[in-house]
């Protein structure tokens, strides 16, 4: 009787649920779209509705394409780099050695850092005049000058990836490291005394038995790599000459520095169409049977 009775009222218990995700998700979505078709520069005293006219603007922009470009590049290097290296240290702190209890909390301190705070540690090190990573490879006679890391175009696509990857690392490590805490040890007991080496053990057991979370993990990268700002801001605001300019970027100087948030809006809602759109080739991409557990 207690297990038909609270079967009779799913619509109220969801009705909570309902109300969050049209506060949190509808709202902002549709007010967002709303603006993206209408005149708002914060100097003009009307807003006018100009439909398609700021998404025209947008895409003509001579700096939307190259914005575009950085940002698909960002993403697809920086999320299966982030995932690949991730793998790795979670099954590294799974594994019982010495000063694994000290190791464990300093990787994952990245996570605990903001991102503008990550952006200036990184431009610390990678300054080319004061930075940390020329004072080391000059001090052991790796180079004879000192290096523009964050001057040159691609250096600093470089050096802003690995700043990015490194905050990133430590969410994914947690990700992996509990799905590998499912796998039971005797399949790899098993496969050890079937001749399997740890390559062979790694395709044949550990991706098979985690690639949900692997493929949850990538798409979560993913979108942290086309929503990126504020570590990327830090280091080089966008420079040198737009080379590191992601459409995050964009859309926070068309709506603060240009304050024209209606362009801003239209700018949001092509991040937004686009990572979806990401996702969905990430999800077509892979095998139908990956995601189901048999």
């Amino acid at each position: 009787m207690q297990e038909l009775k609270y079967s009779r009222y799913p619509i109220e218990w969801l009705f909570p649920v309902v109300i969050l995700v049209i506060l949190f998700t509808a709202f902002p979505v549709g007010y967002a779209i709303w603006n993206s078709l209408h005149q708002i520069i914060l100097v003009l005293p009307t807003t006018p509705f100009v439909g398609l006219k700021n998404y025209k603007e947008v895409l003509t922009s001579p700096y939307f394409k190259e914005a575009l470009l950085n940002t698909l590049l960002f993403t697809v290097t920086t999320a299966p780099a982030t995932v690949i290296i991730s793998l790795g240290i979670a099954r590294l702190l799974l594994t019982k050695f010495f000063g694994r209890a000290v190791l464990r909390p300093v990787v994952l301190l990245p996570w605990a850092i903001p991102g503008s705070a990550a952006g200036i540690l990184w431009l610390w090190i990678f300054h080319g005049q004061w930075g940390l990573l020329n004072g080391f490879l000059l001090k052991f006679g790796i180079i004879k000058n000192y290096i523009p890391w964050l001057m040159d175009a691609r250096l600093a696509k470089l050096s802003v990836s690995i700043a990015h990857i490194w905050t990133m690392v430590p969410f994914a490590t947690i990700l992996l490291m509990a799905a590998l805490t499912t796998i039971s040890k005797e399949i790899y007991d098993a496969a050890e005394v079937d001749g399997a080496g740890p390559f062979r053990r790694l395709v044949s057991i550990t991706i098979p038995q985690i690639k949900g979370m692997l493929i949850i993990a990538l798409i979560y990268e993913c979108i942290m790599g086309l929503t990126s700002y504020d570590t990327v801001y830090s280091m080089t605001a966008g420079g040198p000459g737009g080379a590191t300019t992601l459409l995050s970027y964009f859309i926070w100087a068309e709506a603060f520095k240009l304050l024209n948030f209606g362009t801003g809006a239209a700018l949001g809602v092509i991040m937004a169409v686009i990572t979806f759109a990401l996702i969905m080739v990430i999800l077509k991409a892979i095998p139908s049977d990956i995601m189901v557990k048999e």
